[in-house]
């Protein structure tokens, strides 16, 4: 493998100048190792790449500014030598595109302009609350009562707010979203001078000590954007701060994480703007272990495929829309594919076809041209394709202090979840898909969950139980949409009384399980529409 020092490309004065230069210089080329000097790298939007990319679950497709794109390249790697790089502005740092054998190395991001500010509050009143602003203070402003933000030249108002423990930096207990009772958007500001700002109209009065997160963030980018590349190890990556997520790979092939994290900087409580890790109809082995998930806005992983729907169909075609619009523009079929269709509300597949011709007519609509007769399916239905998803490793990692869930599990690929830490506010492990919102699927086919601890989790209100398997909103009689589940051997220190529950299982196992209580909990396990349940518990064990 050839090395290269980016020292000696550093020629205009502008980082992102010369990083656009060379990996241009690059592109086609293979076996290449780029080194960085360890320091501080500032890359700004004005003089970086840009395309236009769907990223999925972000919702704001169109042109994205990119501070490191490898793109048509095969085995390149960046390793920055623990350097830290600043990426302030709209830009999504690293993007890998058609690549295959991409490694990127010890390297910390952060963008210190994410449309957040950190607040403390510092008194009550009747109906109001008064905090004091910290970070990203300068990012706002108040106009007609409402605090907004810039982004492109427009203003958005401020949309939510979360609240953490002063002391201990946990989601406040019992809360969710917007824990004053209203959105920011409905409340009335007030600059009371001294970075004091007043919140009038408010319906619960925060702790005085506690922090809360204003957030006017949109997921205008993420830490890492991949699509249709295979062969992908990141290692000893920190991200303080991103615009979305910190690391999404949609249809893409073999991806390891490896001392990935997304950790709080300072005394600041959160990190990336949402999941930290997410996964769009990837194949092959994810690998995600020994990393740190803390702070994060949303789950610490969140792994699925895609659900389309069926509009309309010939003798041998059907014509299927991409429907969520955070979706739309994704290619997630292939030619030579195999399909199912399936009903929304039960998503048990009632026939299966192959693909022999795919044709993307524009971000909204797909022509799938059959190999076999479209005689039996349904308009308006739902379509998913079984080639498209992948296995996954989730071990030895620690998840703690974040917003909503720890893992969001929806692949039809083996899953092993083992030895890891978990004290997330919502659900530790939740499966959930549907066929009319999110249209996220699918059903798990191989799942082993095994000696992990989950410490407190559940304590917020996201999810119904510490490992929650959500019920479709219809069932068949001897019919599952979950093949396996097996809950083995792990430690559970319950604050909340829900310990799992296991529904639409063709075969659920729960043993092995040591479950010890606060006071006052009453741990229970509820299970409800399984074929061949094991479940071996002191615990009452309830139907849903």
């Amino acid at each position: 493998m050839q090395t290269i020092y980016f020292r000696d490309h550093q020629k205009s004065g502008d980082t992102g100048y010369d990083l656009y230069r060379l990996l241009t210089d690059l592109r086609g080329q293979s076996g290449v190792r780029i080194v960085f000097d360890k320091g501080e790298y500032t890359v700004t939007p004005d003089r970086c790449f840009e395309r236009s990319l769907n990223i999925s679950n972000h919702g704001w497709n169109g042109p994205k500014r990119i501070a490191a794109l490898i793109e048509d390249m095969t085995d390149i790697e960046l390793d920055f030598s623990g350097s830290t790089l600043i990426t302030p502005g709209v830009i999504t740092p690293f993007a890998f595109i058609r690549s295959k054998g991409v490694t990127v190395k010890n390297v910390i991001m952060e963008n210190p302009r994410t449309q957040f500010m950190q607040a403390k509050v510092v008194a009550h009143g009747e109906g109001y609350v008064d905090l004091l602003k910290m970070q990203g203070k300068e990012q706002f402003r108040i106009r007609h009562g409402e605090l907004v933000t810039d982004y492109y030249e427009c203003l958005f108002t401020m949309n939510t707010h979360i609240e953490y423990k002063g002391d201990t930096g946990e989601i406040e207990w019992g809360t969710a979203d917007n824990t004053m009772g209203l959105g920011m958007s409905e409340a009335r500001v007030e600059d009371m001078g001294n970075d004091i700002l007043r919140v009038h109209g408010v319906k619960r009065y925060p702790p005085i000590g506690n922090i809360l997160i204003l957030s006017g963030a949109r997921r205008l980018g993420c830490g890492f954007f991949c699509e249709d590349t295979s062969d992908i190890l990141c290692e000893n990556v920190t991200i303080h701060s991103c615009y979305g997520m910190g690391f999404l790979a949609q249809t893409c092939e073999n991806i390891t994480l490896r001392c990935f994290n997304t950790l709080r900087h300072g005394d600041q409580y959160y990190s990336s703007n949402a999941d930290s890790t997410h996964f769009v109809n990837c194949t092959g082995l994810v690998t995600v272990e020994n990393s740190t998930f803390e702070g994060q806005l949303d789950d610490a992983l969140n792994i699925h495929g895609m659900y389309t729907r069926i509009v309309d169909k010939t003798e041998n075609e059907i014509f299927v829309n991409e429907v969520h619009s955070q979706a739309k523009g994704i290619r997630i079929y292939r030619a030579g594919d195999r399909i199912q269709v399936l009903k929304p509300d039960t998503l048990i597949p009632y026939t299966e076809k192959s693909i022999k011709e795919v044709e993307y007519v524009n971000a909204d609509l797909v022509r799938l041209v059959l190999c076999e007769s479209a005689e039996d399916i349904v308009v308006g239905d739902d379509v998913e394709s079984l080639n498209r998803a992948a296995d996954l490793i989730f071990r030895g990692n620690i998840v703690r202090n974040n917003r909503a869930r720890g893992m969001l599990i929806a692949t039809r690929g083996k899953t092993v979840i083992e030895n890891n830490y978990f004290h997330s506010s919502g659900s530790a492990i939740l499966f959930e898909a549907n066929g009319d919102y999110w249209f996220e699927s699918g059903g798990v086919q191989d799942v082993t969950i095994r000696n992990n601890k989950f410490d407190g989790c559940k304590h917020a209100l996201w999810g119904r139980a510490v490992v929650d398997v959500v019920p479709r909103k219809a069932t068949e009689e001897g019919k599952y949409y979950n093949r396996e589940i097996k809950v083995l051997d792990n430690e559970f220190y319950m604050v909340t009384d829900v310990v799992a529950i296991l529904n639409n299982i063709e075969h659920a196992v729960f043993q092995g399980n040591t479950v010890t209580a606060a006071e006052g909990v009453s741990p229970k396990v509820v299970i409800g529409h399984i074929g061949h349940a094991e479940i071996e518990t002191d615990l009452p064990v309830v139907e849903e």
